[in-house]
């Protein structure tokens, strides 16, 4: 149902769709999202105690939840002689063991939900869990938050630079975001006449998106375009909101070459934590009331504090950063990413650049339901192929209905592995 709605709510007229995307998210996510909102505005104020003490009871509250509902966390505190342990402290939460992917995926089956849903990971090891009623409230209202310290508000139109699939349509407007979405499968050489009547037409303020696909869209324009015409494009860019990547400093350059303010954030699908950069320069600082983080040797590990239907707790997100401010008794409030979340990309066979980010975890797979890991890998422009790695019989004549690759001017293998290839130093990567 919930799907259905989102479908008809994305293929509104513009003008319908422009006109409902109006409504306030306390009115379309309940009053769960201002209360979240107002408590993550107000925790940018809080003393360090403050905020330790709020992150504390949290914590408490969620394992006891796991450990009274749960038979796997029952187990796995048990077999670690920490049943009985109380957390009076963030030391004591430190003594936990740490859970991961393959925990989960274990024990899914004990777990229950308002949605469920699934994530490649930044290495393409699919992953499935469930996720709370008030999610979403909770996501919008601290990503709001976020986006408000570039001054955004959600009445004011985004140019979307992301994976979707806009099949056949080169730019298409959503309401549910209230955004046009550009195919960024598409060079923009290709349909420049359509991207002169947007900016002409709609007063666009922000672009959002992956951070090599706002790269690789200003790079598009400036081979098709006058410096002094992208100025004019870009004059009323107020800022740029990216996501899901590391910004490289060749991006950072070419973003202050516009004079666009930009700020990033950290965070992922399972929604553990989430973390903001407002300087740009990869110094990401957590929020205290979405989630808790550590780090463990270079590992990042998160605590949902509000998702009782599937507690992650001391879950690691695979990926690798160094901590830059750390509690006394070891909780991670700001970190720069190391690894996890790097541009890779393939060339179509005009040579455009497809980043990974787009083509694999920004579309909707049918492999992540099945694989435990993909991969993929390209030796010349155009041609690429992708490695699906299962623990369960795939017939090998249906393999390209596991992926969406529409529209994407690749020729595309697809070969089942029984295990990952891994880099000489034993890592698990996406691209190989």
């Amino acid at each position: 149902m919930i799907k259905q709605i989102k479908n008809i709510m994305e293929n509104l007229p513009y003008p319908v769709g422009r006109a409902l995307s109006l409504l306030p998210f306390r009115y379309r996510l309940g009053t769960a999202y201002s209360q979240f909102h107002h408590l993550a505005n107000q925790s940018l104020c809080w003393s360090d105690r403050e905020r330790e003490e709020y992150m504390l009871g949290k914590l408490r509250n969620i394992v006891e939840h796991a450990k009274q509902k749960f038979p796997c966390y029952q187990k796995l505190y048990k077999q670690h002689g920490v049943y009985d342990l109380g957390i009076n402290s963030l030391a004591d939460f430190s003594k936990l063991p740490i859970t991961d992917k393959a925990f989960f995926r274990e024990h899914i089956s004990e777990f229950s939900g308002a949605y469920l849903l699934n994530t490649g990971g930044t290495t393409g090891s699919p992953f499935s869990f469930y996720i709370d009623k008030n999610a979403w409230a909770r996501e919008w209202a601290h990503m709001h938050l976020i986006w408000g310290m570039r001054d955004y508000h959600y009445q004011q139109l985004n140019l979307a630079l992301r994976g979707k699939n806009l099949e056949n349509k080169n730019i298409k407007y959503n309401p549910v975001h209230n955004e046009f979405l550009v195919n960024t499968y598409r060079t923009v050489s290709d349909f420049l006449p359509e991207i002169r009547s947007l900016f002409q037409k709609r007063k666009i303020t922000y672009i959002h998106g992956y951070p090599s696909s706002v790269y690789n869209f200003i790079v598009e324009l400036e081979k098709c375009c006058s410096t002094a015409e992208i100025k004019v494009f870009l004059a009323p860019i107020k800022g740029v909101l990216l996501h899901s990547e590391f910004p490289y400093p060749y991006m950072k350059e070419k973003f202050a070459g516009y004079q666009l303010p930009c700020i990033s954030w950290y965070g992922h699908s399972e929604m553990a934590i989430l973390a903001y950069d407002n300087e740009f320069n990869n110094h990401f600082r957590l929020l205290p009331t979405y989630g808790y983080a550590e780090v463990v040797g270079e590992q990042l590990l998160g605590t949902s504090f509000h998702n009782f239907d599937m507690p992650l707790i001391r879950y690691n997100t695979g990926d690798l950063v160094t901590p830059l401010s750390v509690t006394e008794h070891g909780g991670c409030t700001a970190f720069a990413i190391n690894a996890g979340r790097s541009g890779d990309y393939i060339e179509d066979r005009h040579g455009k650049q497809i980043p990974l980010t787009s083509l694999i975890f920004g579309r909707h797979h049918r492999a992540f339901e099945v694989a435990e890991h993909v991969q993929i890998h390209q030796e010349s422009p155009g041609k690429a192929v992708i490695y699906l790695i299962a623990g369960q019989h795939i017939p090998s004549e249906n393999l390209h209905n596991f992926f969406d690759l529409s529209n994407v001017d690749v020729d595309f293998e697809i070969e089942v592995r029984n295990k990952p290839i891994l880099t000489k130093a034993g890592k698990l990567r996406l691209k190989i």
